[in-house]
Parts: structure tokens; sequence; C-alpha cells
């Protein structure tokens, strides 16, 4: 723990530099706000405040102003940085193309909302409506077995072509061949 003179001996001379680190970490305002980054900076501070400490046995008194403290916390942060930009960057396809809910509620939230058009059930002909004179009966029934089985579809959002070649009674060759047919036909990506 320390006290409020020997944190603001840690403000007066690492303020600029947390601020500076603040601006640098972007991407994802939702995961990573300046108020955020601040806070955690802040908080890897004290961390590291508290770990040198321990590490070298001194009380803070012994080992402000060292060049090894000013390395170590130097250190510190921008490793905090650099973990938060790669946590960013591996979520940035996953957050990408998204909207704050909090600064923009009104208008994801309409007061009128119609739900009496939306369709209770889907069926591969409801989805595939305009697709089905370019399918065969093959494909249209690979299709559906499809869209009635979802955990044919792997996370990564691709089919499981095993399964669904053990589904149509196929050897795996033919169920990839059906599925790049399809692909083909309505330039899909499965």
């Amino acid at each position: 723990m320390i006290t409020d003179e020997q944190w603001k001996l840690i403000d007066d001379k690492y303020g600029k530099l947390i601020a500076k680190i603040c601006n640098n970490i972007s991407g994802d305002y939702a995961t990573a706000s300046f108020d955020d980054n601040l806070q955690d900076l802040r908080i890897a501070t004290l961390d590291a405040v508290a770990g040198f400490s321990k590490k070298e046995g001194k009380p803070f008194e012994e080992f402000w102003g060292s060049i090894a403290f000013n390395k170590y916390m130097k250190t510190c942060l921008w490793n905090l940085k650099n973990k938060k930009g790669a946590r960013i960057s591996k979520r940035y396809h996953i957050n990408k193309d998204t909207v704050d809910i909090t600064s923009y509620e009104e208008i994801l939230v309409a007061d009128n909302t119609d739900s009496s058009s939306a369709p209770s059930s889907f069926s591969a002909d409801s989805i595939f409506a305009d697709a089905n004179e370019k399918l065969n009966e093959e494909q249209r029934k690979v299709i559906d077995i499809v869209v009635n089985n979802p955990q044919y579809v792997k996370p990564n959002g691709k089919v499981n072509i095993l399964r669904l070649s053990n589904e149509l009674g196929c050897c795996h060759a033919k169920g990839r061949k059906l599925i790049h047919s399809i692909q083909q036909k309505l330039k899909l990506d499965l």
C-alpha cells in the first residue's frame, strides 16, 4: 500500500506517460476507452510499486528515483498497453461495425416495433427462395439438412462435411463435392 504523498510523487513523474499510453491504446472504445485505460494503468502502477518493493525487499523510500525502478515501472506500463492492444486486435473481427448502445439508444430502440411480419419458423425454402431454381434436388436436400440441423455448422461457420455425409449416406468426398457445388452456384463460403 502506498500513501497519498507517494502517489503524488508517482503521478507527477509518470502521469504524462500514463496519459500518453492511454491514448495509444486504441481500436475499440467499448473495451478500451480512455477512462478504462487510465484506471487499468493506475492499477498497474500500484502493482508495479508493490512488485518492485517485494522483489528488491526495500520500502518505497529506498528505491524511489532509482534507475532500476524507473525501467521496471515503464516496462510494466508498456507491457499492459501491449497486452490490452493484443486483446483488442484478437477480438477486432468480432467487435468491428458494432454500435455503443449507451450512446445511440434512441436509434436502437424503436417505439413502434411491429414483429407481426416476422416469420414464425424458417425453412430452407424461405431462406433460399430465389436460389432454388439454381440448385438441383440433391443440393436442396443438403441445404434442408444443414438448416434443420444447426449443429452441423462448426463454430467457424463452415459445414461439418463428415456429419453431413453421414446424414446423406454418402462418402466424405461426395459431401465435400456437394458443398463445393452449392458454394459455386450461390457464391457462398460454406
